[in-house]
Formats: C-alpha cells, structure tokens, sequence
C-alpha cells in the first residue's frame, strides 16, 4: 500500500477495520493450501520414484495443476475482498480500484510465487528449505518402529541454486511459459540428470509466467463481475448499520495481549521458559488462544511481519527445547539398559 493510501486507510476506521479483516482472511486462505500442497508434495514424489523418465513429467503436472488452480482461487478471492473495499470507498484509497487491490494482493502474489517453487523442489527431491527428510522406513504390518531426530540437519542449497531434473523441462508457451528452442539448447527429457542452472531459471521463469496469466484472467474475471455488481447496488449504505459495524470492530482493535480472550485452547507454558516477553506473548497468542496473524498484530500493536518474525524466533526456540529433552531421554533410556 502506497504511504499516500495508508495514511488515508488510518483516517477512515471502517476501511482500516475492513482491510485487516481482508488480510487476516487472505492469510488463513493461503497457510491452509500451503499446508495441504506440502503433503501432495510429498506423496507426488513418492509416486514419481516408481516411474519412468518419460512417464515422470505427466504425473508432476497431474498432481501439480489442481493445485495451483486452487492457489489461483485464493488469490483471485482476495482481489475480490480488496476490489470491494476500494469500490466502496473510492476517496479513501486516493487513486484507481483496480491498482490499489492489486497492490494490497502483491504480498499474496509473491508469496504464492515462493510457494510454487518451493513445491517444485519438494515434489521432485523429496526435501526442501522447510521440510527435511530424516530416514526412510520400512513399513511391516503389526510392527512398530522409532528412529531418534538430529538436533541439528546438514544444510541444504538454496532455493536460488536449485537444479531441476531434465524430464520437468518442456516447450510450449501456454503450458511451460517457455516458447520454441533451437534443437541444440534443448535438454534430453529421457535421463535421470539434472538441468544446468541456465535451464532450470528458464522452467521456473515459465512457470511464474504462466501462473500469471492466469491469475490474471482470474481476476479479469472478478473485476467484471464486481463492475456488473455495483451497479445494482445503492451508493449509499445505511447509517445505522455502518456506525454498528464501526463499533464492534473498534471494540476488538483495542484490546491489547490476551485481554478479552478467555480461557487458553491450550497451555504450553511449560515450553515457553526460554523465550523473550514478546516472543512468549506472540507464541501464546498463536498457539494457546490460536488467533490469526493479523489480530496477533494487532493485540501486539506491532506490524504482521514484525509479529510474525516472533512466532518463528520462539517456535525454533520450543523446537530445540523439545529436541533437547527428547535426546536427554533418549540418552537416559540407552543407560539404563
């Protein structure tokens, strides 16, 4: 959001009210399909294992493409939420409905961007930047098994750096995003090697490019039709129902930690003895009353990126606790025996 528009989104409480209702739903949208994607991830590359080279490509895209229509639908429904709130209050934003909703959206849309790449390098390695592998293990009916977790994990590459295997590469504009190559440059498909780094930017760059085209037809889409809407609707919205609304969502902005919350959906206090006050307050908010990045923000009165930022420093502090104890158990076990 441009600092002209942001500073008129705080002049107008009903707008700025609107609009963290609009973020906090975006990003409730975008973690459930991330979380869900990830374990396609991985299935699809258990799935790609058993296949052959030239039959590895088509399995990729069966188990990609749903995917990345359903993260298209979420991108295009927050350009819906966004586009509303600008048609609604034109003055406000201070410049054209469609810009505006596109920049509110431009976090989402990189975001979404990260998250295909990264999907890319699950589905074919079987571990990236967020999830390791640890072992592999055998399933046998009735019995049981355990292995230990390392407290610590061999760095893996950079996403930046990563080398695709040759049988994902293809041409063809609409669907890889990359268009007619002389037979020279083109890789062999048939083999089990990785692409030079060359030709892996250019797949992921095809890709990008065909995620936004899409996107934009998408949202083409939801422009029109909110267009077509508003103009069977009445400029004017009732004032009552607007100074209601106004009132119960400014009672909710001005509650600041864990007043008005209740009781904890769980307590994990016992874990928190190592974390810093705002890194326990943002870890408490998250995971014992279970609030949305946006009202954690909010609560804290801290941006989302700053709030977000102590989620991740106290959760890595609660995980290398839970290590610690797990191996000191562990430990203790091997001794007694």
């Amino acid at each position: 959001m441009s600092e002209m528009t942001a500073q008129k989104a705080k002049t107008n409480p009903a707008l700025s009210s609107a609009m963290d209702a609009a973020d906090s739903l975006c990003e409730d949208a975008f973690a459930s399909l991330d979380q869900l994607s990830g374990l396609h991830a991985i299935s699809a590359h258990s799935a790609l294992k058993q296949r052959h080279s030239q039959e590895k490509s088509a399995a990729f895209y069966r188990s990609f493409l749903p995917l990345r229509a359903q993260m298209i639908t979420v991108l295009a429904n927050g350009y819906r939420m966004y586009f509303k709130l600008a048609l609604a209050h034109r003055k406000q934003i201070g410049g054209d409905p469609s810009s505006w909703s596109w920049t509110e959206l431009l976090p989402f849309v990189r975001a979404a961007l990260e998250w295909m790449r990264d999907w890319y390098i699950l589905a074919c390695d079987g571990e990236s930047q967020r999830v390791r592998t640890i072992a592999t293990i055998e399933f046998v009916p009735g019995k049981t098994v355990s292995t230990p977790i390392p407290t610590s994990a061999i760095p893996i590459q950079p996403s930046t750096d990563w080398r695709a295997p040759t049988w994902l590469f293809g041409v063809s504009l609409s669907f890889f995003g990359i268009g007619v190559m002389k037979n020279e440059h083109m890789p062999n498909r048939d083999s089990e090697e990785r692409l030079g780094p060359a030709h892996s930017r250019l797949l992921l760059k095809g890709a990008k490019r065909v995620f936004l085209w899409e996107l934009e037809k998408a949202i083409d889409k939801v422009r029109n039709e909110e267009i077509a809407a508003a103009g069977a609707i009445p400029t004017e919205t009732s004032r009552t129902q607007t100074d209601k609304r106004y009132k119960q969502t400014q009672s909710k902005r001005h509650l600041k930690g864990v007043k008005g919350l209740g009781s904890k959906k769980t307590d994990l206090s016992q874990y928190m003895h190592s974390l810093t006050e705002k890194q326990e307050l943002a870890f408490s908010l998250k995971f014992e009353y279970q609030l949305g990045l946006a009202e954690i923000a909010s609560r804290m009165q801290l941006d989302r990126k700053t709030a977000y930022e102590h989620i991740a420093a106290a959760k890595r502090k609660i995980d290398q606790v839970l290590a610690n104890e797990k191996s000191r158990s562990r430990r203790a076990n091997d001794k007694d025996e």
